[in-house]
C-alpha cells in the first residue's frame, strides 16, 4: 500500500447556520484594541466542534456615546447586555476575570452581521437571530397587459 492511500478529506470548518446553540466556553483573554479593551472568548458549539464562528468579543464600557446614541443610553445597552451575559453562562455579576469563565456553558445565538450580511456572528445570549433584510422586488407592468398576467389569451371556444 502507497503513502496516503485513502485519504479522504474531512470539512475541519464547518459554518454554524443561524439558529440558538449550546456552547461552552474554553478560551477568555482581555485584549487591547483600538477602541479600548475587550474580551475575546472562543467557545466550543455542541455538536459542532470545528465551527465559524466560534469567536465572539465583549468590548469595555462605553465612554462615548455612538450615533443616535447618548453616552447614558449606550451605558444602559452594555449593562443590560452584560447582565444577560452574566446570567447566561452563570457567572457571578460583576466577574470580569476571563479565566474565571473558561468551562462555563450557556445558550448562544448565530445571526447575520449588520454591518457585513455575508458573515456570521455570536450573540453571547440566547435570543431571535436577527431577520435578514428583504430584498426590494422589481417589478414590471406592461400597458399593454393591464392585468399583470404574462399574456392574454382569448378563451377559445
Amino acid at each position: 500500500m502507497a503513502f496516503g492511500t485513502g485519504f479522504k478529506h474531512e470539512d475541519t470548518n464547518e459554518m454554524l447556520e443561524e439558529g440558538n446553540y449550546t456552547a461552552k466556553i474554553v478560551k477568555a483573554e482581555l485584549k487591547d484594541g483600538n477602541y479600548g479593551q475587550y474580551i475575546q472568548c472562543e467557545v466550543e458549539v455542541k455538536d459542532h466542534p470545528n465551527c465559524n464562528p466560534h469567536i465572539f468579543l465583549l468590548n469595555d464600557m462605553p465612554t462615548k456615546g455612538f450615533g443616535s446614541m447618548t453616552l447614558e443610553d449606550a451605558q444602559k445597552a452594555w449593562n443590560r447586555k452584560m447582565t444577560l451575559f452574566f446570567a447566561n453562562f452563570s457567572i457571578p455579576e460583576g466577574d470580569f476575570e476571563p479565566s474565571h469563565w473558561v468551562g462555563k456553558v450557556g445558550e448562544i445565538t448565530v445571526q447575520q452581521q449588520k454591518k457585513n450580511s455575508q458573515y456570521n456572528e455570536i450573540v453571547p445570549y440566547k435570543t431571535k437571530p436577527r431577520k435578514a433584510k428583504k430584498e426590494e422586488v422589481s417589478t414590471h407592468t406592461d400597458s399593454n397587459n393591464p392585468d399583470g398576467f404574462k399574456e392574454d389569451v382569448p378563451d377559445i371556444f
